[in-house]
C-alpha cells in the first residue's frame, strides 16, 4: 500500500460502532468528512474496495456501496487503469486545510443567536406539556366534544366519489376553502357584528400564526406597539419576533387604558388588544375606550389587531360587538379561532383583513405554508353549515358555566383563607388572588411538582408589578378532577404559609 493509501486507510481503522446507522453509511460519512476536513486532498489515491474491505473488516459490498455514493456526489473519481482518487475537481485547501470554512461559524452562530432570541419568548410562553392537568388555562372541554358526530361527518365526506373526493385530497385556495370562508363571514356577522365579505377572510394555522403574519406585515423593525399589561405572552412573542418595540399599556376594569397609551407611547403604530375578554383579567373594553382606540388608529395612521379568542363563552348577557364592526373594517385586523369552540388540535383560525390588503395577507400566507389542510376545512364548513357549531357552542356555554360554578364552590371550601377568586363574565379561566407578599411563581412551581398546572399572574405582566395571583382554568376538567386538585393545592399553600416566617 503506497503513502496515499496508508493515509486513507489509517483514517478508517477506528470507525466507531453505531448500530443505529448502517455500516455502509458510516464508511461513506468517514470518507466524506475526511475530504471536507482536508485530511484527504484532491488527487489523493484511495485503496481499492477489496483492500478497504480487508482493512476495515467489512464486506466488499459495503465498501463498494460507500464508494459508489461518494462518486455520485462528486467526492471521488475513478481513473481506468489507475485506481480511485479524491476528485481533482474539488478545490485544494492546502496542507492541513479544510473545504469547510470554520472561521465563519462563530459569526453565523452569533447572528442566529440574535435572531433566535426573538423567538425565545415564544418557546417559554407557548410550550406546554402534552397531557392537560388541572388547572391549565385556555383549554376547552375536549372530553365533551361530539366525537361521534365528527366521525359521521368525516365518513360522509370520505364516501363521496369523483371530483368531490379528489378535491378533499388536493389543494384549495391559499386564502382558504371558499365555502368555509363564506360560513365564517356569515357566522361573524350574526354573532360578532363583524363587517366583512368572504373574500376578506383568510384561513391560517392557528391564531398564533395569524398574529405572526399580521405583525410582520403591519410593522417595520423597531416600530412601537401597544400591548396590554398584563396580557397574552403569545402576542408579545409574535411582536418581538417581528422586531417590534413593546409599549406596555396598563389594563383596568374597562380594558386597555387608551389615554395612558397615548401619553406613554405616542409614537406607536399598532395596538394588540383582547377587547371582548381581556387576557388574563377578563375585562371587557368599554364602548368609550373602543371608540377612542379606533379614533387613535385613524388619526395616527395606526392599526389594531383584535384578538377575539373566546368571546363565544359569555355567562352574563350577549357577546359585545367587535371592534372590527365598530371600525367598519378599515383599521382593524380581526383574529378568530376554532381552537376554543372546537378543539386545539384542529389548528384552524382565521383573519378578517381590510379589503385593500387582502392580497398582501394571502401572499404572506402562501409563503408561511400555502394553506391549511383541505379536508379539515371542508369538515369544519359542514359542521358550521349543518347547524352543529351553534348547538355545540350553546352546550359548551352551559357546561362551562357549570364547571365555573364548581371551581368557585370547590375553592371556597378547600382554600377559603389563601385564595380570593374573582370570576369574570367570559372565558375558560378565572383569577385567584393570593395573600399580599406571597410569591405566585413559587406556588406555580410547587404545584407543577405535584402534577398541577397554575399560571402565575407575574408571568403575564410586561412592565407592571401586580399583587400575586394565579390564573386557574376550568374548561377541560370535571368536578371530581377539580376537587382532587383543589385539595392538593390547599396542602401546597398551607406548607408555603408555614414556611414563610422561617424564610422571612
Amino acid at each position: 500500500m503506497d503513502a496515499d493509501e496508508e493515509k486513507s486507510g489509517g483514517i478508517f481503522r477506528a470507525i466507531e460502532s453505531d448500530p443505529s446507522i448502517p455500516l455502509q453509511r458510516r464508511v461513506y460519512e468517514r470518507f466524506a468528512t475526511a475530504i471536507l476536513d482536508g485530511q484527504l486532498r484532491p488527487g489523493d489515491r484511495l485503496p481499492s474496495t477489496r483492500e478497504l474491505a480487508k482493512t476495515l473488516g467489512v464486506a466488499r459490498n459495503t465498501a463498494t456501496w460507500a464508494f459508489e455514493q461518494l462518486a455520485v456526489e462528486g467526492f471521488i473519481e475513478t481513473r481506468h487503469g489507475s485506481g480511485t482518487f479524491v476528485s481533482s475537481q474539488l478545490p485544494d485547501a492546502g496542507s492541513g486545510g479544510r473545504l469547510r470554512v470554520p472561521q465563519d461559524e462563530e459569526t453565523a452562530a452569533a447572528r442566529l443567536a440574535r435572531r433566535a432570541e426573538r423567538f425565545s419568548v415564544v418557546a417559554r410562553s407557548l410550550r406546554i406539556p402534552q397531557k392537560p392537568v388541572p388547572f391549565r388555562i385556555n383549554m376547552p372541554a375536549v372530553d365533551a366534544f361530539p366525537v361521534a358526530l365528527w366521525r359521521r361527518l368525516m365518513k360522509s365526506l370520505l364516501s363521496e366519489s369523483g371530483v368531490g373526493a379528489g378535491y378533499l385530497l388536493g389543494e384549495t385556495e391559499p386564502a382558504g376553502y371558499g365555502p368555509l370562508r363564506e360560513a365564517i363571514a356569515r357566522y361573524l356577522m350574526i354573532s360578532r357584528g363583524v363587517t366583512c365579505t368572504p373574500e376578506q377572510v383568510v384561513i391560517v394555522a392557528g391564531a398564533q400564526q395569524g398574529l405572526d403574519l399580521a405583525a410582520r406585515l403591519l410593522l417595520d423593525p423597531g416600530d412601537k406597539v401597544w400591548c396590554e399589561d398584563p396580557g397574552f405572552p403569545g402576542s408579545v412573542a409574535a411582536l418581538l419576533a417581528a422586531g417590534a418595540t413593546i409599549g406596555a399599556v396598563p389594563v383596568d376594569a374597562d380594558g386597555i387604558d387608551v389615554e395612558t397609551g397615548m401619553r406613554l407611547h405616542p409614537d406607536a403604530r399598532l395596538a394588540v388588544v383582547c377587547p371582548s375578554s381581556q387576557f388574563p383579567l377578563g375585562a371587557t373594553l368599554s364602548l368609550a375606550r373602543r371608540l377612542a382606540l379606533i379614533e387613535w388608529a385613524r388619526r395616527h395612521d395606526g392599526w389594531i389587531i383584535e384578538d377575539d379568542y373566546d368571546s363565544e363563552f359569555r355567562y352574563r348577557g350577549r357577546p359585545v360587538r367587535s371592534l372590527q364592526g365598530l371600525d367598519g373594517g378599515v383599521r382593524v385586523v380581526y383574529i378568530g379561532t376554532f381552537s376554543k369552540v372546537l378543539f386545539p388540535g384542529l389548528r384552524l383560525a382565521y383573519l378578517v383583513v381590510p379589503k385593500p390588503y387582502v392580497d398582501l395577507f394571502v401572499n404572506a400566507r402562501i409563503v408561511a405554508g400555502r394553506q391549511s389542510p383541505t379536508f379539515e376545512q371542508v369538515l369544519v364548513e359542514k359542521f358550521m353549515t349543518e347547524g352543529h357549531l351553534a348547538r355545540h357552542i350553546a352546550r359548551m356555554r352551559r357546561l362551562y358555566a357549570e364547571r365555573r360554578t364548581v371551581l368557585m364552590e370547590t375553592f371556597r371550601q378547600a382554600i377559603p383563607d389563601h385564595l380570593r377568586l374573582r370570576p369574570s363574565d367570559t372565558g375558560l379561566q378565572m383569577l385567584g388572588w393570593l395573600p399580599d407578599g406571597w410569591d405566585d411563581a413559587e406556588i406555580a412551581r410547587r404545584s407543577a411538582a405535584a402534577g398541577l398546572e397554575m399560571t402565575p399572574l407575574s408571568r403575564l405582566t410586561v412592565d407592571r408589578t401586580l399583587p400575586p395571583a394565579l390564573l386557574l382554568g376550568f374548561g377541560n376538567f370535571t368536578a371530581v378532577e377539580m376537587k382532587n386538585a383543589a385539595a392538593r393545592l390547599a396542602a401546597i399553600m398551607e406548607d408555603y404559609r408555614n414556611e414563610r416566617p422561617a424564610a422571612g
